[in-house]
């Protein structure tokens, strides 16, 4: 989970009497007056709330004591009181806009101080999401705090509490890349929980919704690797190879020498089972940067796949040739795939260097010696791979 920056914002010092003084006002107002000055804000609010109820129309009563409840921490109250003194009058206008915004600032920046927290203590993904509210109360145009309370909503699991105000944060600014790739993400997760649930229906239906904001995200920055990583993943599990296609080739043709978009061609043509070309296109990333760890293993798995692959084709082959050949006869199975695991074999021992501890990838390897013969080595990697299985 990345880590927010807090936002810098100069706290508004709160000053009541250099606009409204001492004038006449009910005797309310006036003892409010004379409280707000002690400090005494629990009896100042009592005779405002008073103040109110006497005449609902007093411009001054609600101004004060939207005041008086910032003094006590008491945001939401706040806003309600200075709604009720602007649809009255713009006196204080000037005054409730710099609290509002100094208060926006103050909970943002507690917010994103929760949300950060969050990380050793996930209780506080809770209270980080009550402080963006109140942020969004105060200034309900900022997009941003719409974006960051969508993070924490999607940090706490609250998928559908994500999904509305990321949604709210694009209507309030649509050029916001990050909302658009987060509430994808979103839908993709909630697809993700559908399939470890059996739920292929549903999850196709989270897929689908996934696409439009990966497209707006890689629309608005489309050299990001990944957003079209994003939108190769979900096109390939919507069955829209067509669209997949078009666009990793597109990005490569634009900038063949970016290695992450080599790289996720690469991926696309690894799942159509288009061993070849894939292949290409993760040597191609390689020769970009020769550290690409993740281009070298699948450069290792694509060829492993291809003699997966023939290797099954040579054994039906074989099994057909037997069965026209009839007893007796003897027919040779053709083991050019040997070759392919033998090509895959380097570059997945040095991806075991990089992954010391990804059992998978050892079972992967124990496999493939006793494929080419290497006992010692396969017995030795699924002992690795037991150990790392056991130590979970």
């Amino acid at each position: 989970m990345n880590r927010l920056t807090l936002l810098a914002i100069l706290a508004v010092t709160v000053v009541f009497f250099s606009t409204t003084g001492f004038q006449c006002g009910s005797a309310e107002t006036t003892s409010a007056k004379l409280y707000m000055q002690q400090k005494q804000w629990d009896k100042a609010e009592q005779s405002l709330a008073k103040a109110v109820v006497k005449n609902e129309k007093d411009e001054e009563a609600w101004y004060l004591l939207g005041s008086v409840r910032l003094e006590l921490k008491n945001y939401m109250g706040m806003n309600e009181a200075y709604n009720r003194a602007l649809q009255i009058s713009d006196a204080h206008k000037a005054e409730i806009s710099r609290n509002r915004l100094a208060t926006w600032g103050s909970m943002f920046n507690e917010g994103v101080r929760l949300y950060n927290g969050g990380m050793q203590d996930s209780s506080k993904y809770t209270a980080a999401l009550d402080s963006f509210r109140v942020a969004i109360a105060m200034e309900p145009d900022s997009a941003n705090t719409y974006y960051v309370a969508g993070l924490c909503s999607y940090a706490k699991k609250d998928y559908d509490g994500a999904i509305s105000l990321l949604s709210t944060c694009l209507e309030k600014d649509p050029k916001s890349a990050d909302a658009a790739r987060l509430l994808g993400s979103v839908h993709y997760q909630i697809a993700n929980d559908y399939l470890n649930a059996k739920n292929e229906s549903a999850a196709q239906n989270e897929f689908l919704k996934a696409i439009p904001p990966f497209e707006k995200a890689y629309e608005l920055e489309p050299d990001s690797t990944v957003n079209i990583t994003n939108l190769i993943d979900v096109y390939d599990r919507t069955k829209n190879s067509d669209k997949a296609l078009a666009l990793t080739d597109g990005a490569v043709t634009k900038n063949p020498n970016n290695k992450f978009f080599r790289y996720a061609y690469g991926v696309f043509l690894l799942k159509q089972d288009k061993f070849p070309q894939s292949i290409e296109q993760f040597s191609k990333a390689i020769e970009i940067d020769p550290n690409y760890s993740d281009a070298r293993y699948n450069l290792g798995v694509a060829y492993l796949n291809w003699g997966v692959s023939m290797r099954k084709e040579s054994t039906e082959k074989a099994e057909a040739d037997q069965k026209k050949a009839g007893k007796g006869k003897q027919v040779k199975l053709d083991d050019s795939y040997l070759e392919k695991f033998k090509l895959a074999l380097p570059y997945l021992e040095k991806s075991s260097e990089v992954r010391p501890d990804d059992a998978a990838l050892w079972q992967q390897l124990g496999r493939l010696y006793a494929i080419i013969n290497q006992p010692d080595k396969s017995k030795a990697a699924f002992e690795r791979a037991d150990k790392l299985l056991k130590g979970q």
